[in-house]
């Protein structure tokens, strides 16, 4: 493979890696779980973990199927948005790691109050590429902030 070949692949890799972040981000805001089944390996995991390093998971879901299953804990809230970010990747081969920013926003009600609980959110992901197609492999969600705060009737905080 010619270096102007090599790099054109890089870029091509990064940007589909980008993509399926965007793809979990869609399907998490759109209550999409049968697309959870095409981002993840059928071995894939996502556990969540609170800043700071501490080890402790406060969730792990592992297997495709239960993947699908388990984000229908996102049920509990109204709405959700989640935006993200900067993505920096390693790619060696069919395999890739990198670090996804992401901030979140949950709309949920507190005695009939619409609530904004935002996340600061940074995946530390594990990437696996299969018949030509990107897939997560893992996804370890660290929230290093969240912050609940009233929704304004007219949907400002």
């Amino acid at each position: 493979m010619s270096d102007t070949d090599a790099a054109l692949r890089a870029l091509l890799d990064r940007s589909e890696l980008h993509d399926l972040a965007l793809r979990y981000a869609r399907a998490a805001d759109r209550r999409d779980y049968a697309a959870f089944r095409e981002i993840f390996t059928e071995h894939g995991a996502i556990h969540g973990h609170r800043g700071g390093g501490d080890t402790r998971p406060l969730y792990s879901i592992e297997g495709r199927e239960t993947i699908v299953a388990g984000m229908a804990s996102l049920e509990q809230y109204e709405k959700t948005l989640h935006v993200v970010s900067n993505q920096l990747v390693d790619i060696e081969g069919d395999r890739a790691s990198g670090e996804t920013y992401c901030m979140a926003h949950h709309i949920y009600r507190k005695d009939g109050a619409p609530m904004n609980r935002t996340m600061a959110i940074r995946y530390q992901d594990r990437f696996a590429r299969h018949n030509g197609r990107w897939y997560f492999e893992e996804r370890r969600l660290d929230i290093d902030w969240e912050r609940d705060r009233p929704l304004g009737e007219d949907g400002w905080a």
